[in-house]
């Protein structure tokens, strides 16, 4: 189609029968290609994607950012322009017409930065300090690469970045049971991260992620144990997120206090080890 954007669609996978279709219609029409890169998954999610005739990889995991350099560096990308969206999110059609504008209008630009909701029964969150978040997805062939860090990646990109008004929803189907323990193996992962941070430079490697270098900076130095609630009260009142509703509050009570709570309790165990 001769209205396609010139974005190359990357979405990494495992066992994600649940959303994939979701993610890949969402983009499918509109975009020139759309290439999966999965780390293979023993459910439907390559069946899907085969019968909606996508491109399609192999390859181990580590993490998000050796995956995404594997795809950068081994994968013949066909668009001038890139755009890593996860299978439990979707975009709508007026954000990808809008990102399509971006790239037409604005040629000494490398990357996009999106805004990204997240989709909680059912609810979208508007307010507070993680929902709307702003995310690089979208940069430049050539002018993109990830970091490797163990939280957080986002693409590290060589020129000037466009804060875009577009918007993908984060929707995750699975069980809150399962969102529980997602956050509880990623609790361990940003304890981590924090303590070896203490012992090297240049943690912060991307533009991007200069909101986590406020929060190494300004949250880390807070009283441990003391900050979570800081930092709830903060983002529900201060930022609004009560206005979210009583989905806003399960979010950001369980996503802000109970999981920063369970990081510094990580952070406790592992520095006496």
């Amino acid at each position: 189609m001769s209205n396609q954007i010139d974005l190359s669609v990357i979405i990494l996978t495992y066992n994600e029968s649940l959303h994939i279709k979701r993610c890949i219609n969402s983009v499918k029409k509109y975009v020139r290609e759309v290439i999966v890169v999965d780390s293979y998954s023993t459910d439907k999610t390559l069946n899907i994607c085969k019968k909606l005739k996508v491109r399609i990889y192999k390859n181990k995991f580590i993490n998000q950012a050796i995956q995404m350099n594997w795809v950068l560096k081994n994968i013949n990308i066909k668009s001038k322009w890139i755009f890593r969206i996860d299978a439990d999110e979707f975009i709508e059609k007026d954000s990808l017409n809008n990102i399509g504008n971006i790239i037409k209008s604005n040629k000494n630009i490398s990357g996009i930065i999106i805004k990204r909701k997240v989709k909680f029964f059912n609810k979208i969150i508007n307010y507070g300090l993680t929902s709307p978040h702003k995310t690089l997805r979208i940069w430049k062939k050539g002018k993109g690469k990830y970091p490797i860090l163990d939280v957080d990646e986002q693409a590290k990109v060589t020129g000037k970045v466009f804060l875009s008004s577009s918007t993908i929803i984060d929707h995750n189907l699975k069980s809150f049971k399962w969102w529980i323990n997602k956050h509880k193996n990623y609790s361990k992962r940003e304890a981590i991260s924090y303590l070896k941070s203490k012992q090297r430079k240049n943690f912060f490697l991307s533009e991007d992620a200069i909101n986590k270098k406020n929060k190494y900076n300004i949250y880390y130095k807070t009283p441990i144990l003391i900050r979570p609630f800081i930092l709830f009260i903060y983002g529900f009142f201060f930022k609004l997120g009560f206005l979210s509703g009583w989905q806003g509050f399960i979010y950001y009570l369980f996503q802000i206090l109970w999981y920063r709570l369970l990081v510094d309790i990580k952070i406790i165990q592992l520095s006496k080890k």
